[in-house]
């Protein structure tokens, strides 16, 4: 008697999930129309989900190429001003090297060094190489055969920091090395 119990019971939940399942297609089949809506409502959803996910990366990386752009372009400039500063700079210490007025050369230095991307500022005689006038005292007298062979504005650039290297001329002959040392 209890096995017919129990396999009753069993035939009954066998029974019953079809019938759970028909109610189920009964119901959608008789409002297909609001079905087939969720469902377009769902897929809509679903695209729209993944288009806009694949905008914000679009977005990001042009935001990304537009930035570097921006960067790479203002180090140019920024550049190209500190050449035109180095060129100007040369011209002055360049008029009191022919005067002989390494004084006003220092005071030159002096007020230059205080702007704060500025690290060092030297002169070096073209034909000793011998650091003649510098920001950091502790260079003077101290012999420096890099610039041996420069002959027109230079830039060297580290990960640090940069230098802007100008020869001097004077009338027939080259009468100094400027160089100045920026922070990068």
């Amino acid at each position: 008697m209890k096995q017919e119990v129990e396999t009753t019971d069993q035939s009954k939940n066998i029974k019953d999930s079809p019938k759970k399942e028909n109610k189920f297609m009964k119901f959608v089949w008789k409002h297909k129309y609001y079905a087939g809506l969720i469902l377009v409502i769902f897929i809509i959803s679903l695209w729209s989900f993944i288009k806009i996910s694949l905008l914000k990366k679009d977005f990001n990386k042009q935001k990304q190429e537009i930035t570097s752009t921006y960067e790479l372009r203002l180090d140019s400039l920024n550049s190209e001003r500190l050449l035109l500063t180095a060129k100007t700079f040369s011209w002055a210490i360049r008029s009191e090297l022919l005067r002989d007025n390494q004084e006003q050369i220092n005071q030159f230095f002096n007020e230059f060094i205080k702007n704060p991307d500025i690290i060092k500022l030297q002169l070096i005689n073209p034909e000793t190489f011998v650091i003649e006038i510098s920001t950091d005292k502790k260079d003077e007298g101290e012999t420096n055969m890099s610039y041996k062979f420069i002959n027109e504005q230079v830039i060297k650039k580290d990960s640090t920091d940069f230098l802007i290297i100008t020869p001097i001329t004077g009338l027939n002959k080259k009468i100094g090395v400027f160089v100045m040392q920026f922070k990068n």
